[in-house]
């Protein structure tokens, strides 16, 4: 599989398609990069997923704004079908990006964020308060054996204890993956990411 080929939530279930097949699917131009699908014009309805963090957001996002790095790490939806799917795969909204700002948005997700978090206002559902950073909440069961392969890292909550460890590793492992390093978010150090240590189960 190319770095241009995605998994693409389209027609009611993952597709692996190249981005010039979804550029055809959306009738949109083929040379136009994925980051350009900025779902603030013409280029609409093209939503991104990076499954390191649990965010879901804008393919022209800043904080991404290289492109995605591979049908591991990043799986897109289209039109409101495919975000509401994000949604119930567990995905909240990116903090640069904003997503929730986009025309429709919360009409399109509501309905779907209530069932799933009983959260009935947009506030609360970007608040990361309320649903903070956290990969685990991701529903690795249905989504790995689609991708086929896990991503680099997750980005999941500080100050876990062992036992949160053992139980996400024994939750990859049971749908037969090796668990990547996991951590959290830490702007004091250079890599900006802490990984805990996979206890002895």
């Amino acid at each position: 599989m190319t770095q241009d080929n995605y998994f693409v939530f389209t027609d009611g279930k993952f597709n692996n398609l190249h981005l010039k097949e979804l550029a055809e699917h959306l009738s949109l131009p083929p040379e136009i990069r994925i980051s350009t699908y900025s779902n603030d014009g013409a280029y609409t309805n093209v939503w991104s997923a990076r499954l390191s963090t649990g965010l879901l957001g804008l393919t022209s996002c800043a904080s991404g704004n290289r492109g995605p790095k591979g049908f591991n790490e990043v799986v897109l939806s289209v039109e409101a079908e495919g975000l509401n799917k994000l949604v119930e795969l567990g995905f909240i909204t990116c903090p640069i990006c904003h997503p929730e700002k986009i025309n429709g948005f919360w009409e399109t997700v509501k309905d779907r964020v209530d069932a799933k978090y009983n959260i009935r206002t947009l506030e609360d559902f970007v608040d990361k308060t309320v649903l903070p950073f956290d990969a685990r909440r991701i529903n690795w069961e249905e989504l790995l054996p689609i991708v086929g392969q896990v991503p680099n890292r997750l980005y999941i909550l500080k100050d876990l204890q062992d036992d949160d460890i053992i139980t996400l590793n024994k939750t990859f492992n049971d749908i037969g993956f090796k668990l990547p390093p996991v951590g959290y978010y830490n702007p004091e150090v250079p890599s900006r990411f802490t990984e805990y240590q996979v206890p002895d189960s």
